[in-house]
């Protein structure tokens, strides 16, 4: 979707409130290289937004660009103190394609996150960017629920999308392409498209504006665990595992509740969710986050993948 990332980026103002499903939980139920540190002017395309700049490795993150807004409450404390957070819910095993990561600070962007391969024909290596407008409180409290949720969502796309599931040099697709590659026929995006989207993916294809995306969305309620989810595969794919994460299994059949179940089959994602359900030890609410969701529609976004 590189080719198409800004188009389904347009798309976060208005496909944002969670939905209320089934599977909704007892709390609510819902390396380092030594380059030279480049100082001031951000680049073209976050401007004065730009916080910083770091290369990643493991857990380590070396600066390689102090943007704009690096100085005042965006400080190194804060910038430490969101990465912290992340390191210390999602281990650092579990991502080593994350190779570079953006911070920066626009509360006239709607994105909280996002990812994308720093080389669209290389899938191993990738940036992670942090819109930290959205991960401080008024009380400049971090807010760990939603933050949680998207790191979760952000880990997914990843998680689906690397050089390991998707194949950039296929010269013919038999399976669903994701816009990045072709999607390795045992690959986890292939596997849910194949089971939960043949039917849909057509009508999918034809919306061309918000209001069709929300009009599908509400005809096919029942299949999404959220409105961003009905997006697109991809999307669908990295909500379905963000609310497996943080939820517990539905008991129901509808088709969301059997996209939750369906990865719950997979001994991999089961035991990637319980490590990182170790590490959840404050409250996660999926209204609330759709709430937060929901404030930000109609603001600009730049990114794919939030």
């Amino acid at each position: 979707m590189m080719d198409t990332k800004k188009f389904f980026a347009l798309l976060l103002g208005i496909l944002v409130a969670l939905a209320a499903v089934s599977c909704q939980t007892d709390e609510d139920e819902l390396p380092v290289d030594d380059e030279v540190i480049q100082q001031g002017g951000g680049d073209s395309e976050f401007g004065n937004s730009l916080v910083a700049t770091y290369n990643v490795s493991g857990t380590q993150i070396s600066l390689t660009q102090a943007g704009p807004a690096s100085s005042g409450f965006y400080n190194t404390a804060r910038q430490q103190e969101f990465w912290s957070f992340f390191t210390g819910l999602i281990p650092s095993d579990m991502w080593p394609q994350i190779t570079k990561l953006t911070l920066y600070a626009d509360d006239e962007d709607g994105t909280a996150a996002y990812v994308a391969p720093i080389n669209e024909n290389d899938l191993s290596k990738w940036e992670m960017g942090w819109n930290l407008a959205y991960v401080w409180d008024s009380n400049q409290e971090l807010v760990k629920g939603e933050t949680a949720f998207t790191a979760i969502h952000e880990f997914a796309h990843v998680l689906t999308l690397n050089a390991g599931q998707v194949n950039v040099s296929a010269s013919a697709c038999s399976s669903f392409h994701t816009g990045e590659g072709c999607s390795n026929n045992n690959s986890y995006i292939n596997a849910f498209f194949q089971q939960f989207w043949t039917d849909i993916y057509d009508e999918n294809k034809a919306i061309t504006n918000d209001d069709g995306y929300l009009a599908f969305y509400q005809k096919y309620k029942n299949r999404f665990v959220s409105e961003y989810a009905a997006t697109n595969p991809g999307e669908d794919i990295a909500e379905t595992f963000a609310v497996f994460v943080v939820n517990n299994l539905p008991s129901g059949n509808s088709v969301a509740d059997q996209k939750l179940n369906s990865l719950s089959e997979q001994e991999a994602l089961v035991n990637m969710r319980q490590r990182i359900r170790e590490n959840i030890d404050f409250n996660i609410n999926l209204n609330a986050i759709g709430e937060a969701r929901s404030s930000r529609a109609g603001l600009k976004t730049k990114h794919s993948h939030f």
